[in-house]
C-alpha cells in the first residue's frame, strides 16, 4: 500500500501488477481530528493509529491484500539535495558527505536520519560526484514508526513526499529535463523542481485550499460549508457566479506565481546540470480549481497541465478518475512498492 499521511486527511491506494500496467486493487481516505498530526508530526500516536487502522480495514474499494506499506514524510520537515561531493573511498566519501550536508541541511544532523545514493550515468574519471540526499528529523520517523506499529501497519519504506510526487505527477519514465510540479493542498502549497524523476528542489508555501475557502468567507459573508462550495462550483471561471470568486481569488495566487518565478530564477542560476525548466504540473485537491491551468500558464508562459492517474494504471470506475489528483502522492508511493523497486540501493563510489 501507498499512505500519504497530511494534517488533515490519510489516503490509500494499493496497486497490483497487470502485464505491463497497474491495476487498483485498493483506494481509500479517512479525515484526521484537529490536532492528531500538526505540522506533519504525530502528536498523538493512538489516535492517530486508530484512523489509519480504520484507512486500511475499511476501504471504499476492495480490501488491501497486504499489511505491508510505504508512507510520506511532510515536505516541509524534510529535506531533499542534490550536492556535488569529491570522488574519494567511501569511508572518507561519507565524512565527506556530512561536511557537505551541514553547509545545505538547517538541522542537527546528529538528531536526523540520513539516506543518500549517488546519481547514476555520472563519468567514472570525473572528480566530484553528484549524490542525492534526503535528510529528516529522527523523532518525526519515530513518530510514524509508532503509529504504524499501533495500526498494524507494516512500514517497509517511508519517503519523502516530493520523491513519491514525482514518481506519479511524470510517470515512470519522465521526459528528460527538468520539471516543475505544485501541490495544492489543504493547508499548504509545496513546490518541486524535478530533473527527469530526481527531486532536485523542494519547498512550501502557506498558500492553502483552507485560506482559500476563509478568504470567500469573510468577503462574502458566508459560512465555511457556503464558501467551500462557491469555490468548487465556480473555481476561477469568470462566468460563473458573474465572476465574482473569481474576482477575490485571483489576488490570492499572486504572491504562489511570484514565488514560482523566484524558485525557478533560483533552480536555473544554480543548477549543476545546466538545465531549464520545461512545464508545470499542477497536483493536489487545489488543482482541480477551475481555470487554474489556464491562469497559471498565462502567468508563467510555460506549459501546464492537471496531473491525474499516469496511463499505466488502470481505474475501474470515472468517479475515481475524477479524484486522481488528491491521490497522486498515495499512488506514487504505491507504484514503489508495485513496481518491485530495490528497497536499498548500495551506496557505491
Amino acid at each position: 500500500m501507498g499512505i500519504d499521511v497530511s494534517d488533515q486527511v490519510l489516503r490509500m491506494v494499493q496497486l497490483i501488477p497487470h502485464g505491463k500496467a497497474f491495476s487498483l486493487r485498493s483506494i481509500s481516505a479517512r479525515p484526521l481530528p484537529a490536532g492528531i498530526i500538526i505540522e506533519g508530526e504525530v502528536q498523538n500516536p493512538e489516535k492517530a493509529a486508530e484512523v489509519l487502522r480504520t484507512l486500511v480495514q475499511k476501504p471504499s474499494h476492495r480490501h488491501p491484500t497486504t499489511k505491508s506499506a510505504t508512507l510520506c514524510l511532510p515536505e516541509r520537515k524534510t529535506f531533499t539535495k542534490i550536492i556535488e561531493v569529491p570522488r574519494q573511498p567511501q569511508v572518507t566519501f561519507e565524512s565527506a558527505l556530512r561536511d557537505k550536508l551541514a553547509e545545505n541541511i538547517p538541522l542537527k544532523l546528529d538528531e536526523a536520519y540520513i539516506d543518500w545514493q549517488i546519481i547514476p550515468g555520472q563519468p567514472e574519471k570525473s572528480k566530484m560526484v553528484q549524490v542525492i540526499v534526503a535528510v529528516s528529523p529522527q523523532l518525526l520517523v519515530e513518530g510514524f514508526l509508532t503509529m504504524c506499529q499501533l495500526a498494524g501497519v507494516i512500514p517497509v519504506v517511508l519517503e519523502t513526499e516530493s520523491a513519491a510526487l514525482c514518481r506519479s505527477a511524470l510517470g515512470i519514465n519522465p521526459t528528460p529535463g527538468s520539471h516543475l510540479i505544485v501541490d495544492l493542498g489543504a493547508t499548504r502549497t509545496g513546490i518541486i523542481i524535478a530533473e527527469t524523476d530526481l527531486v532536485a528542489y523542494s519547498t512550501t508555501l502557506h498558500l492553502s485550499g483552507n485560506a482559500l475557502t476563509q478568504v470567500l468567507q469573510t468577503k462574502l459573508g458566508l459560512r465555511e460549508d457556503e464558501a467551500e462550495q462557491a469555490k468548487r462550483i465556480c473555481g476561477l471561471d469568470p462566468k460563473r457566479g458573474k465572476g465574482a470568486v473569481r474576482a477575490i481569488l485571483e489576488p490570492e495566487f499572486r504572491p504562489l506565481f511570484q514565488r514560482l518565478l523566484e524558485v525557478i530564477g533560483f533552480y536555473e542560476e544554480h543548477t549543476i546540470r545546466d538545465t531549464k525548466v520545461q512545464d508545470i504540473t499542477l497536483v493536489g485537491g487545489g488543482a482541480r480549481l477551475s481555470f487554474l491551468p489556464e491562469l497559471v500558464q498565462s502567468t508563467m508562459s510555460l506549459p501546464v497541465r492537471v496531473g491525474s492517474w499516469p496511463k499505466s494504471v488502470r481505474v475501474p470506475s470515472d468517479d475515481l478518475q475524477h479524484v486522481g489528483p488528491s491521490y497522486l502522492t498515495a499512488l506514487g508511493l504505491a507504484l514503489r512498492g508495485a513496481m518491485g523497486a530495490s528497497w536499498s540501493n548500495p551506496h557505491t563510489v
